[in-house]
């Protein structure tokens, strides 16, 4: 039986096109309109796994994402993060196959607020001229645009194919190192790590630091202490009561091995509370 994997959709995003990266073609794909009904949808079993972006390159982390850890719901409780899948995000100028067929004939493009903060430079460059309007996603941008003789959309090669359009110029981006990292997400146990590979794996913790001073510095000064090298810390409002923040944290190592345990037990007595979202192998 095929694998059901839930993304951020419609079909032809560029959520879309990481997970057919990380699962392949044979797998069944299940499109949402939000990033919290995939959470949901691995949650409840309608999915095996799921898919959500969590940091573009160039724009930062998606803050949605962020936010639905931060959400104290008990259904997404047994959710892990098991891998993370990079992808080269390659903006294009997606017409309708007898829509424009030159820059200038360009007179209305679709966007997604990513893609145009990503494609902002070329744009100003190539189609100053075209009034520009807003889409909930890529794919919509795209699909838009093929019902629309005089416009143009903002997407990938997927979504191009998805609904059938043409291509009228390629490499948007404004910078040639833009990707962005997607995480994937299922109801299942922290996997133990394997022997060989114990130090090749990313941890991610959430965690509420206590309202002292000096807070911050004794969550960092735990991992100078076990020499665990952080790769990402970022903090998000709680959304609980006004200016109180949950810190996220992605370190090299995984919490079966004694020095990432023994930094998680200190950790928790330096914390209001301290959660592993999950670990994986780089």
């Amino acid at each position: 039986m095929a694998l059901k994997i839930a993304y951020f959709g419609p079909a032809g995003s560029f959520t879309h096109e990481a997970a057919r990266k990380q699962f392949g073609p044979t797998a069944q794909y299940l499109p949402t309109r939000s990033i919290p009904e995939v959470f949901y949808a691995a949650a409840r079993g309608e999915a095996d796994y799921g898919i959500v972006p969590m940091e573009n390159s160039l724009e930062g982390s998606v803050t949605y994402t962020l936010d639905m850890f931060t959400r104290p719901d008990p259904e997404l409780a047994a959710l892990n993060v098991c891998a993370e899948v990079f992808l080269s995000i390659v903006q294009n100028l997606i017409v309708a196959q007898d829509g424009p067929k030159k820059l200038q004939e360009v007179e209305l493009v679709y966007y997604h607020p990513q893609a145009l903060a990503q494609c902002r430079g070329w744009l100003e460059r190539n189609l100053a001229h075209a009034e520009l309007q807003e889409a909930s996603s890529t794919s919509r941008s795209a699909e838009l645009a093929g019902q629309n003789l005089k416009a143009a959309g903002i997407g990938n090669v997927l979504a191009a194919e998805e609904y059938g359009l043409r291509i009228l110029a390629t490499d948007l981006q404004d910078a040639d190192f833009n990707q962005t990292r997607f995480l994937v997400i299922a109801p299942r146990p922290l996997a133990a790590p394997e022997a060989i590979n114990a130090g090749r794996y990313t941890t991610a913790i959430m965690l509420s630091i206590k309202d002292r001073v000096g807070a911050l510095h004794a969550i960092t000064s735990v991992f100078t202490k076990y020499e665990l090298n952080m790769n990402r810390i970022e903090s998000r409002p709680s959304r609980q009561k006004a200016w109180d923040y949950r810190f996220f944290i992605e370190f090299n190592g995984h919490p079966a091995q004694p020095q990432v345990a023994a930094a998680m037990q200190e950790l928790s007595d330096e914390t209001v509370w301290v959660k592993v979202l999950g670990a994986w192998l780089r």
